[in-house]
């Protein structure tokens, strides 16, 4: 019975040092667990100072105006019409654009201009692009697409 117990051993410690391998970490208990929305398997969160930051253009139909404009010029190749994630190039993306109809009213105003401003991945940076009161109006927009449906 004790020799059939050795290869047992034997081949679960493998198949744990290979988990370990596998995911490039030497302990897997210890990987930092993110919190993500269910359709957006790569969600990133601006630092806290900028993710705190009040947004200096307050919601007026002007505000909101300026910010389709921008988002239909801007960002509809990738995330769409209808801010879905589905715009013509997001077939080829990896990761996905985000659906920000669905992120809308979910995240701060600064986290969301935070994102624009410096982007990420296939997610340009648009710092230097659009000034800050262009980023701050795309954000009013941006964050009311789920009370326009």
């Amino acid at each position: 019975m004790k020799a059939a117990v050795k290869p047992a051993v034997l081949i679960l410690l493998f198949l744990l040092s290979g988990d370990c391998w596998a995911h490039g970490d030497k302990h897997p208990k210890q990987r930092p667990v993110e919190k993500r929305m269910p359709d957006q398997p790569h969600h990133w969160a601006a630092p806290p100072e900028e993710k705190d930051r009040i947004n200096p253009i307050l919601l007026s139909d002007e505000s909101l105006f300026r910010g389709k404009r921008l988002y239909l010029k801007n960002c509809t190749d990738c995330h769409g019409a209808k801010a879905d994630g589905r715009g013509a190039d997001a077939k080829n993306m990896v990761p996905k654009p985000s659906n920000l109809a669905a992120m809308a009213g979910h995240h701060s105003d600064g986290d969301m201009a935070w994102k624009i401003k410096k982007g990420k991945g296939p997610m340009p940076g648009w710092e230097g692009m659009l000034s800050d009161e262009q980023i701050w109006n795309l954000v009013n927009y941006i964050q009311n697409l789920q009370a326009k449906d």
